[in-house]
């Protein structure tokens, strides 16, 4: 800031000592060089304004571009989870299902004849596949 001012003055004091000479050698030049002065802080005046505006309107566009963004992040988030809802409801869905599928369990209920019959017959397989497993493990 120092800079900015100490070259402010410098420049004042730069104009102030051509404006000083330009009318000690000749009034009109003096008067052309404050009216070439005036048109260039215009100029300039204009200038600032033009940028301080495009400033402010890149920024709104920035603020409104990072509320476009967040608002689209909220709606990723959403729509996950209701894929992911659909998803637990479809898992639900299909467990349910192979538990409605009919069995011949709940239609059939074998006698008490019939499920000795069933015991014996899986416990001589078992002993005979497990006895012939034996038998040809010696054979070979």
């Amino acid at each position: 800031m120092t800079t900015i001012v100490v070259g402010g003055l410098f420049n004042a004091v730069a104009f102030a000592g051509a404006g000083f000479l330009f009318f000690r050698l000749n009034r009109q030049g003096y008067k052309e060089e404050v009216k070439r002065h005036n048109q260039a802080l215009q100029k300039l005046a204009k200038a600032k304004e033009k940028f301080y505006e495009s400033e402010v309107k890149r920024r709104n566009d920035e603020a409104r571009r990072r509320a476009e963004i967040l608002d689209a992040n909220k709606d990723i988030e959403e729509t996950n989870r209701a894929l992911e809802d659909l998803r637990d409801y479809t898992r639900l869905m299909d467990c349910t299902a192979s538990q409605r599928r009919p069995k011949l369990e709940d239609y059939y209920q074998p006698s008490d004849k019939m499920k000795r019959y069933a015991m014996l017959t899986m416990l001589t397989v078992g002993v005979l596949g497990v006895e012939g497993a034996y038998g040809l493990a010696r054979i070979f």
